[in-house]
């Protein structure tokens, strides 16, 4: 199928770039993440001009006999919903060698379940805090992207009949025979399915594969891939209980339940533990409409007899520890329904008797195993060593520093006493010529009277001399007068005589 995928992208190029690529690589992905999944997609990343992330993703069936309706159905809702954003690009469908094939856009980033995997291989005691955090969250905002994905109705018709939800109903009978339930049990579990049937819920889209693996993160946002099983239906309730149940047990692989076996772990992480059974029932309330926290394993049940019946579509064998593992947490599920005593010890590894041979293999295997640690433990110490080299060098460093930083604090300080001292120099200054002032001012004003009285004095001897002016003119007049009168005159003739 690689060569003539190859030769419809370079042909028809420009369908799926704007630019023409100068190269283009294809990485086939084969049976993703070691599934035994019969009837599974293959999965083409394509790359252009060696980019480090694929632009472009082709897939088919790995069986020609498979039902090749799933892509042609995965490509409509992609089509469908190419608007939201939240969820690959539809670029084309076409069949080759008889085999539906579709491409669609490569969405970046990392799956919840790759994401909580590196951040567990890095767990220590003072991050485990940090991990339960993460898991709040990652509930938190799938419900908030499964409310966003569950409101795009009608999109499609409603077709209960092609959903694995629906055929588990119709198939109660063989899936039953493949338990061993109580028949206290399989009665319970009749009348839910039964009950369950009478109920007339409104049909939301319903993702169908709601796992970790199937949300990835970018950049802080959610984006949902695989939509092969996508459809409008009632069973809403599946993606949830789906995504609920994959994370617990990717929790359970990831051995955070510290040695529990399956069922211990479930029952623990649904029943026992009050931080993860708070988180679970706030994403039920937010995502499963009339939800009640006492209905958490009558869905529960459901969603197990339903992903039994996913297990027997995908594959063409019947796994057995799969079945005894359902078996089991049915088991529990209707036990915990039914108040009863749940026994976990019933479900705890038998030890198992080993030959001598096996546990000399065992023992160096055990040996190769120590000797790999002991080899890390000295590099660790190497590096340690050096570390303490650095860090004692970092401390001459910081005492040098400090040296410097009291010498400049000293001078700093005789900065500040000078600073005072020219301060009180400055305020007596001011003093002085504040009293200056004041004085200057006084002289100013005695000043002002003086030049008063001296306008005052140039006033009154202006005003005299004007007074002599005007005597002197009336002397003058007199003496014409006088020296005009006969009498004067005769008496002035008479002296002269």
């Amino acid at each position: 199928m690689i060569p003539q995928i190859k030769n419809y992208v370079e042909t028809n190029w420009n369908r799926f770039f704007e630019i023409k690529p100068s190269t283009l690589q294809f990485l086939l992905l084969s049976n993703p993440q070691g599934k035994k999944i019969t009837h599974g997609k293959c999965t083409v990343l394509i790359f252009k001009n060696h980019e480090a992330k694929p632009t472009l993703v082709a897939k088919f069936l790995r069986d020609r006999k498979g039902r090749q309706e799933k892509i042609v159905s995965e490509y409509k809702i992609l089509d469908k919903i190419s608007g939201w954003g939240q969820a690959p690009q539809p670029f084309d469908l076409l069949r080759i060698n008889n085999r539906y094939v579709s491409f669609e856009e490569f969405k970046p980033g990392i799956s919840l379940k790759s994401r909580l995997q590196r951040m567990v291989n890095k767990l220590s005691l003072g991050t485990l805090d940090d991990v339960i955090a993460q898991i709040r969250s990652d509930f938190r905002n799938t419900g908030i992207l499964l409310n966003d994905f569950g409101s795009m109705i009608p999109i499609l018709e409603v077709d209960e009949n092609s959903n694995y939800a629906h055929r588990a109903l119709e198939n109660y009978n063989a899936l039953t025979s493949l338990l061993s339930l109580s028949d206290i049990n399989l009665k319970i579990l009749n009348e839910m399915l039964e009950d369950y049937k009478e109920i007339n819920l409104p049909a939301k889209m319903v993702h169908f594969d709601l796992t970790p693996s199937n949300i990835i993160v970018d950049k802080g946002e959610l984006n949902l891939i695989d939509f092969e099983f996508s459809i409008p239906s009632k069973s809403y309730f599946l993606d949830p209980f789906r995504f609920a149940f994959y994370y617990f047990y990717l929790l359970y692989e990831l051995n955070l339940f510290r040695g529990l076996s399956c069922e211990a772990s479930f029952y623990h992480f649904f029943v026992e533990n009050e931080i993860t059974q708070s988180m679970v029932h706030e994403f039920f309330e937010a995502t499963i409409e009339g939800y009640r926290q006492e209905s958490l394993f009558n869905y529960m049940a459901l969603f197990l007899l339903s992903n039994l019946q996913l297990q027997l579509d995908e594959t063409d064998f019947i796994n057995d520890d799969f079945v005894v593992q359902t078996n089991n947490l049915l088991t529990i599920s209707l036990d915990v329904l039914q108040n009863n005593e749940v026994n976990l010890a019933v479900y705890e590894s038998k030890v198992v008797e080993m030959t001598d041979e096996e546990v000399r293999i065992e023992y160096g295997k055990c040996q190769n195993v120590i000797a790999n640690y002991e080899a890390a433990i000295q590099e660790k110490d190497q590096q340690l060593a050096q570390n303490l080299e650095y860090i004692e060098h970092c401390h001459k460093v910081v005492a040098e520093k400090d040296k410097e930083l009291l010498k400049n604090t000293e001078y700093i300080e005789h900065c500040h006493a000078t600073i005072t001292e020219k301060d009180g120099q400055l305020e007596g200054n001011n003093r002085y010529i504040s009293l200056c002032h004041d004085s200057i001012k006084e002289k100013d004003e005695q000043l002002a009277v003086l030049q008063e009285n001296i306008s005052q004095k140039e006033q009154t001897l202006a005003d005299l001399k004007e007074q002599l002016v005007q005597n002197e003119q009336l002397i003058l007049s007199l003496q014409e007068k006088l020296n005009q009168n006969p009498i004067v005159r005769a008496f002035q003739e008479f002296r002269k005589r």
